[in-house]
């Protein structure tokens, strides 16, 4: 019996003393990948969808991703798609061909990205972001445009911020238009 319980005891600090060898596993963020909207050989149109933490934005532009352009559609100049949700919309103009031709989209109070946030707290200590606001475009696969404009207040003062995607902050205002 004693031989039992010593083994079942240098079991127990064996197992215990293994699992704290294991190092924590760190969440990965993959880029998405470029997805051809049309499937015409000549002009390829491209759609890159952000790597944006906030799931509405990633649901819209998920729901974008899977839309088709219909046939009897093609008959226009153009064709606009206009997709959107409580925190923004997405709108993409095609050509009479069904090619991609512009993407836009806005959206207000969306989670930030962790560089975004880290950029206004290192320049902006004891402030607190009250508002922001996202937008991005895309012609032919090209990114346009892909900034963050925030509302920071502290001790009644406001400050309006444009802010990079990479947490460079570009534009610093009292009168920016956050609407």
């Amino acid at each position: 019996m004693k031989t039992i319980i010593t083994f079942a005891l240098c079991f127990c600090f064996f197992t215990a003393s293994y699992s704290q060898d294991k190092k924590p596993e760190t969440l990965k963020i993959e880029k998405l990948p470029e997805v051809v909207i049309s499937p015409a050989k000549k002009d390829l149109s491209k759609y890159t969808p952000d790597n944006n933490p906030d799931a509405a934005v990633r649901n819209i532009q998920n729901e974008f991703l899977s839309y088709k352009v219909d046939d009897e559609c093609k008959n226009f100049d153009e064709y606009l798609v206009t997709l959107e949700n409580k925190k923004g919309s997405l709108v993409a103009t095609y050509n009479e061909k069904g090619m991609l031709k512009f993407v836009s989209e806005k959206y207000v109070n969306v989670e930030l990205p962790r560089e975004i946030i880290n950029s206004v707290y290192i320049s902006y200590p004891e402030w607190k972001i009250t508002k922001s606001k996202f937008e991005y475009s895309q012609q032919k696969g090209q990114i346009l445009k892909k900034a963050y404009y925030l509302k920071l207040e502290k001790d009644n003062q406001i400050q309006n911020i444009l802010i990079t995607s990479i947490g460079e902050i570009t534009k610093i205002t009292k009168t920016l238009a956050m609407n």
